[in-house]
């Protein structure tokens, strides 16, 4: 019996942990419109679409790591950019819009794309 109430706690608990984990608002695929969801690759925010996951970033500007992140109204990451080096970013997403800073250039406005 208490063999079963304990599997019943921990089963339970993994469901409330799991749940916790929701992905942030900013993570999905972005873009400037809608044509360019689909593309692969691009050389400028205009021509590549943003892929945001929990830990990591890919744009025209290459793939980066998540370190850093704080979160106020937006989210502001410190992302470890493979042959870039650390390079700030501003993600603020509201519901299915996004405004990007990325490496202190001109904020871009994205979509999600469905």
């Amino acid at each position: 019996m208490v063999t079963r109430l304990l599997l019943a706690a921990v089963a339970i608990g993994a469901a409330v942990v799991s749940s916790a984990r929701a992905a942030e608002p900013f993570v999905g695929r972005w873009a400037v419109k809608p044509e360019v969801c689909a593309a692969r690759g691009g050389d400028s925010a205009a021509t590549s679409a943003l892929v945001a996951t929990n830990t990591s970033l890919w744009w025209f500007d290459g793939y980066c790591r998540i370190g850093k992140m704080y979160k106020a109204r937006a989210v502001y990451v410190q992302a470890h950019c493979f042959g870039k080096g650390d390079v700030p970013v501003m993600l603020d997403a509201h519901g299915d819009r996004m405004r990007v800073t990325w490496n202190r250039a001109r904020a871009e406005e994205l979509r999600r794309c469905k």
